[in-house]
């Protein structure tokens, strides 16, 4: 097909990186700098894996949530945990949408541990659409797997008349090729993740525009989104659903910024790359608080290794551990933070706790707030980070 269709001029095919804003390139390069920021912060195995499942958990709930689906965060990171949420049977249908979007994730995963990229093309656009829509209830002219006989609106956008659904199709796919491939690995990492994160915005945009499914063309948007970020080699595999979660969360502004991507693409992209930015500042807010953990532990043990080893010194320890920065403690409340500090205190006289909460106020690691009540000063770590001025 050489040309769009006639009543629509916007399906063309050429975007031009030279035409992109000073604030879209700047919103690149911070993108850039976030993900090698997260891609060399190392974080303990079961934080990196908490991490990772949260994400993805988001990503997940995120993308179905934009169709309707009403499984919450929680609900979803069951699935990804253990896989189901054992939700009632009258909502088991939203569990198995849920279910298929994180298939279709673990498969582009697996391939990527096995060092092969998954193709896109044509048979592989049908087969995902087949497994997004697999045991989900739907209208009798929902064919999973294969291209809409019928004409679709979305809203009071049209789409594309169905018998030039194949055409534009295949089009698109050879057009994300010859853009994929005008990089390589040997290519500078700048060209790379620019190609990569432009690559998976415009296949959304124009899987949305060409609308080729009777249902879940959304859905297999963000998928196909997603797996060109995980293929790029520059975006961290923690940070590839992100954008799933911004346009969750900026619902009623994805849709206008797809309806105003027919006038000018350039607006969909920016509204995509500011999202980006925005969730991995996010992101990285969150590892940062991993590290600040780990921070503190190693401050705490460093205190402790300067005192006497004694059952005390041991059980004052595992207090400051284990307070909560944001709570504020009386020093019974203390007794209960874990059950092996409850056995503890437990074979302990009733001023132990009061006594113990005094002795990390020597030691600097708690504080005094009000009457009897105290808070852990994980602030002192925030002293050790270099200073900005106002």
């Amino acid at each position: 097909m050489g040309r769009p269709p006639e009543r629509h001029p916007f399906i063309t095919f050429e975007f031009e990186t030279k035409t992109l804003s000073p604030h879209a390139w700047i919103a690149l390069g911070e993108a850039m700098s976030k993900c090698q920021h997260l891609a060399g912060i190392p974080l303990k195995p079961i934080a990196a894996a908490d991490l990772a499942a949260v994400y993805l958990a988001r990503g997940v709930q995120a993308t179905t949530a934009i169709e309707g689906n009403t499984l919450s965060e929680a609900e979803v990171q069951d699935i990804v945990r253990k896989g189901t949420a054992d939700v009632s049977e009258s909502r088991a249908y939203l569990e198995r949408e849920a279910q298929n979007i994180l298939g279709c994730i673990d498969e582009i995963d697996t391939a990527l541990e096995q060092g092969q990229r998954l193709p896109i093309d044509v048979d592989r656009l049908l087969k995902l659409n087949a497994k997004i829509l697999d045991g989900i209830p739907d209208k009798p002219e929902v064919v999973p797997g294969e291209f809409r006989q019928h004409n679709v609106s979305a809203g009071s956008y049209i789409a594309p008349h169905w018998q030039d659904v194949p055409g534009l199709t295949k089009r698109l796919v050879e057009w994300l090729d010859e853009h994929r491939s005008s990089v390589s690995k040997k290519s500078r990492r700048e060209d790379r993740f620019v190609c990569s994160v432009l690559a998976a915005i415009l296949a959304h945009l124009y899987i949305a525009w060409i609308h080729p499914f009777a249902n879940g063309n959304g859905r297999l948007a963000r998928l196909i989104e997603v797996q060109i970020l995980s293929e790029s080699g520059v975006v961290p595999i923690v940070a590839t659903n992100l954008l799933s979660n911004h346009y969750n969360k900026t619902r009623n502004r994805y849709y206008l910024a797809l309806d105003a991507a027919q006038k000018d693409v350039r607006e969909f992209i920016t509204y995509a790359l500011q999202g980006l930015v925005d969730e991995l500042r996010e992101q990285i807010d969150a590892v940062r608080q991993h590290n600040l953990q780990v921070m503190w532990e190693s401050y705490v043990f460093e205190v402790f290794r300067r005192q006497p080893s004694t059952a005390a010194r041991d059980r004052q320890r595992d207090v400051a551990l284990h307070m909560d920065a944001d709570l504020r403690y009386t020093p019974e409340e203390i007794t209960e933070l874990t059950t092996t500090l409850a056995k503890k205190y437990a074979q302990s006289g009733e001023r132990t706790p009061a006594r113990d909460m005094n002795e990390l106020a020597k030691l600097g690691l708690v504080g005094r707030v009000g009457q009897r009540r105290y808070r852990v000063r994980r602030d002192k770590i925030q002293a050790f980070i270099p200073p900005v001025a106002e």
